[in-house]
């Protein structure tokens, strides 16, 4: 008997708890005053998206019947208790719409007494501007190009476009408009993909946006990785040949004379001091090095030059400090 009664009770309270929620005079203790519904307030330009997005978080509290005007403002004679919850609560909607709105918005209107009056306001003076938001909205989809962007930016940018102007546009057709889209995303895609447009537009029927999308991410992702390998492979092909010239054993004769300079000094050595005279073995070509194996004059004893040039031998040059002793 008493199970029963515990039963009955919880049965109870679990319904009243629905008929709670469920009332638009229903109040949740985080509910107050100073709660911003909405990140994006409004400032004149973006009066559709900040209906959409205050029509959503008003629904989602319940509290979407006060600026829509269904709901019956209960007498304050009559009934009180209604009155000053319906009061309660169209003040909480009141301070949320104000919380919204620019500071030079709110304070146009923040003396109305309704929720109501304010979002009808709202909506006269904002709403008649659709026409030229519209041809906005239009040429920016014309003009909008990826460039620089990756798929996922350009396409999210696009697709905040084309919900706009489909608000302001419900009469079209759904299908017209999924194959609108479809065109406009190809067209403005980067000039690297237009093998993947071809694809696209060779397709029959035609994909949906979201399916081409989806091809052209896989496609990015695909360069992605490639470019990634070819930079790995170039960086390990330079790390090796750099590891195997370091490794490779250097000859003395590499370190110690350049080839084409050593050749310039040959043909030198051979017109000014051989007479033309030819060296023909390796024994020869040893004494034209920078360390070991310099000519040496066979009458003074001095290294760097030959006997035929020997100034001792044959006289100083005009302007040599030994000339006047010559």
């Amino acid at each position: 008997m008493a199970n029963t009664e515990s039963s009955s009770n919880l049965e109870t309270s679990l319904d009243h708890s629905k008929e709670s929620f469920s009332n638009p005079f229903f109040t949740h203790h985080s509910d107050h005053p100073g709660l911003v519904l909405i990140s994006k307030p409004l400032n004149g330009d973006n009066y559709s998206t900040w209906k959409r997005a205050m029509t959503l978080a008003l629904n989602s509290k319940n509290k979407l019947n006060f600026v829509n005007g269904s709901i019956q403002i209960p007498s304050a004679e009559i009934d009180p208790e209604g009155y000053a919850a319906w009061s309660r609560c169209n003040d909480m909607v009141h301070s949320w719409i104000i919380n919204t709105l620019n500071p030079e918005i709110s304070d146009s209107v923040i003396y109305y007494s309704t929720a109501h009056e304010v979002w009808e306001d709202l909506h006269e003076r904002f709403s008649q501007s659709n026409a030229p938001r519209i041809f906005e909205i239009q040429r920016d989809i014309a003009c909008f190009k990826q460039e620089q962007l990756s798929v996922s930016v350009y396409y999210t940018k696009l697709k905040g476009l084309w919900d706009e102007l489909a608000s302001y546009s419900d009469s079209l057709h759904a299908a017209q408009q999924d194959q609108q889209k479809l065109m406009q995303f190809l067209m403005g895609l980067h000039e690297s993909y237009t093998a993947v447009r071809g694809q696209v537009l060779l397709m029959n029927p035609l994909p949906s946006i979201r399916q081409a999308y989806s091809l052209v991410t896989q496609e990015e992702k695909q360069r992605l990785l490639s470019s990634t390998h070819t930079i790995s492979d170039s960086i390990n092909s330079v790390a090796m040949a750099v590891q195997g010239r370091n490794n490779r054993p250097i000859d003395r004769g590499e370190r110690t004379h350049h080839p084409v300079r050593s050749q310039g000094r040959f043909e030198q050595d051979r017109d000014n001091f051989g007479g033309g005279r030819r060296f023909d073995n390796n024994n020869d070509r040893r004494n034209f090095g920078p360390r070991r194996g310099r000519p040496q004059c066979s009458h003074c004893g001095d290294h760097g030059h030959w006997v035929q040039t020997c100034y001792e031998l044959h006289g100083y040059p005009t302007g040599h400090p030994k000339a006047r002793n010559n």
